[in-house]
């Protein structure tokens, strides 16, 4: 399957994706408090690859008709592609907070079935809800909520609890790793299913 190139609507996300990354990180490092610095850099980038995936998912949406598992393909090619572009940030971050090599690789997968995850909700959001306006409202609170809220109570579906706990090597970060690979298996095997039917 032939590598895609990124559509133009995606060109200025990715960047500010990258820049917004690396002050994050920056913010973290110099954070006086350091065990407050050690979890910031991780939650501004689990919340700021949330918004990507979700334009991510929106511009497929836009791109026009393509076969089912080339969407799939793309869909992940472009969420993995913002992964990508973090590691080096997340291996100075790693080399900073002395973590383990599997709390590394754990928060890599986590990112890639993150943003897989919601970039298909990006990409499914047009379809229900019409309205531009209410839309975006759908979209970025809806992140928010499922981000912000479940951290309150400790819960594994937001990246912000779950990233720094498998960055830290601790066992409550599991739960939403797997919950996040299984959202993205069930994503996967929708997308095959739909291109057995093309």
């Amino acid at each position: 399957m032939k590598i895609p190139l990124l559509p133009p609507a995606l060109v200025t996300p990715f960047h500010g994706f990258a820049i917004l990354s690396g002050g994050a990180l920056l913010a973290s490092l110099l954070w006086p408090d350091p065990s407050v610095g050690r979890a910031l850099f991780l939650q501004a980038l689990v919340l700021l690859q949330g918004i990507l995936a979700l334009q991510i998912g929106e511009a497929e949406y836009g791109y026009g008709p393509v076969a089912p598992l080339a969407r799939l393909f793309r869909l992940f090619f472009f969420s993995s592609l913002a992964v990508l572009l973090v590691i080096p940030y997340l291996l100075v971050h790693r080399a900073e907070t002395a973590s383990t090599w599997v709390g590394f690789l754990s928060s890599l997968l986590f990112l890639l079935a993150h943003g897989f995850v919601w970039a298909g909700i990006g990409h499914a959001l047009p379809r229900v809800v019409r309205s531009d306006g209410l839309r975006f409202l759908v979209k970025y609170g809806g992140l928010i909520l499922v981000t912000v809220v479940p951290v309150f109570f400790a819960l594994p579906v937001s990246g912000i609890f779950v990233l720094p706990a498998l960055w830290e090597g601790r066992s409550d970060g599991w739960p939403g790793l797997a919950l996040y690979l299984g959202l993205g298996g069930l994503s996967a095997s929708w997308w095959w299913r739909k291109q057995r039917h093309y």
